[in-house]
């Protein structure tokens, strides 16, 4: 709109100076010059691209996505990957906790403990975990436990500690254990550290390990390979174990090569930076995707209750599955279409009304009427051109 606005001030300034050199007549110079500053009408193209961008943001509104930046539209266009976090995002919030009996082997102070590590930290399997003590029972039907001293401190992409007490991944606070040597506190051995998600310990002695199933959402597979039809390549990048990230991009028909587990926070940034982020959609749920959501072109959440990523998303979308994001492309077509449609309509009205203008054919009362039948003419092209979203 800036340009057409200067393209349309430098056509009126020639064409006076034009027609005053040509006949020294002011009355006839400012006719010519007010004919096609009215003709031109630049409130019309003014109003017809940001009601669009409404339109667009309403009708995403009703599929349950909703616009937090006003740039992301000038983005889109631009994104050629998809990269996703996992657990949350490609899988629904609440995992499963696999083996619940594992609370049985700890005592009730542990259990307290534990329950103040998890209980104010958003984390989806922290939120399990926190699920399935408050259905245990003791210490807890009485009420809230007693707090504990000090402050819970968290490692982003490792885990959470509060004094002598630890609940991240296996080996974060915990030594290796030689083979056939027990834990001071309990024996616990090398086969159930393995595969687990998540260790408990007091002062570097494991208390208990917990294994969790993750469900993906249910149209991701279906999701992802309409997506890709569109031309878009997608990428996990998970900090869980490998072989969980393998096994979900191989239940969502993704290149083994394109899904990646075990990485850090930083690690994460790092692939975004070395493999394009100015094209990259980031997708992503916690703080251990905040990193790479600073890097990324664009950047979406699937809920905004967490407190971490709403404020750096540009959108994010409700619902059990994804279906929102594939929305968000095709509502964007249908936007950048409808603005195409406006601009040729509005270079083929200014060529004609404006030229005729500048020749001197046509007076300012004609101007005058035309002006508003182009901004009516204009409105109907966007509400036409938008009707399919």
């Amino acid at each position: 709109v800036r340009g057409y606005l200067i393209g349309i001030f430098v056509v009126a300034l020639l064409a006076g100076l034009g027609w005053w050199f040509a006949t020294c007549e002011a009355v006839r110079t400012w006719g010519v010059v007010t004919a096609v500053l009215v003709v031109s009408c630049p409130c019309a193209i003014g109003l017809a691209f940001p009601l669009a961008d409404e339109m667009a943001t309403v009708a995403l509104r009703r599929r349950g996505v909703f616009v937090r930046a006003a740039d992301l539209w000038a983005k889109l266009s631009r994104v050629k990957k998809l990269v996703f976090d996992k657990t949350g995002t490609l899988t629904l919030e609440t995992p499963v906790l696999q083996n619940p009996e594992a609370l049985r082997t700890i005592d009730a102070p542990a259990r307290t403990a534990l329950h103040a590590l998890v209980r104010d930290n958003p984390h989806p399997l922290n939120q399990c975990l926190l699920e399935n003590l408050l259905a245990f029972g003791e210490p807890l039907a009485g009420g809230a436990p007693e707090p504990l001293a000090g402050e819970v401190r968290e490692t982003i992409g490792s885990g959470v500690e509060l004094g002598p007490w630890s609940l991240g991944r296996a080996g974060w606070r915990t030594p290796p254990f030689p083979a056939g040597t027990p834990s001071q506190c309990h024996l616990i051995d090398d086969t159930s550290r393995a595969g687990a998600d998540l260790e408990f310990a007091r002062n570097g002695d494991v208390l208990a390990h917990f294994h969790f199933a993750d469900t993906a959402r249910p149209d991701a597979a279906v999701e992802l390979e309409r997506l890709a039809a569109r031309g878009f390549a997608t990428f996990i990048l998970s900090g869980d174990r490998g072989e969980k990230v393998a096994a979900l991009a191989a239940q969502l028909n993704l290149p083994p090569g394109r899904a990646l587990g075990e990485l850090t926070p930083q690690a994460k940034a790092d692939w975004l930076e070395g493999h394009g982020a100015d094209d990259a959609l980031m997708l992503g749920d916690g703080a251990n995707d905040s990193l790479a959501f600073d890097r990324a072109l664009c950047r979406g959440t699937p809920v905004i209750h967490r407190g971490v990523l709403e404020r750096k998303a540009d959108f994010y979308y409700l619902g059990r599955g994804i279906g929102g994001l594939r929305a968000l492309f095709e509502v964007d077509a249908i936007r950048r279409r409808t603005q195409t449609t406006i601009l040729i309509f509005s270079v083929a009205y200014n060529v004609l009304a404006v030229g005729l203008a500048v020749a001197g054919r046509m007076n300012p009362l004609v101007a005058a009427v035309l002006m508003p039948i182009n901004s009516l003419l204009t409105l109907l092209l966007v509400t036409g051109g938008m009707r399919p979203a």
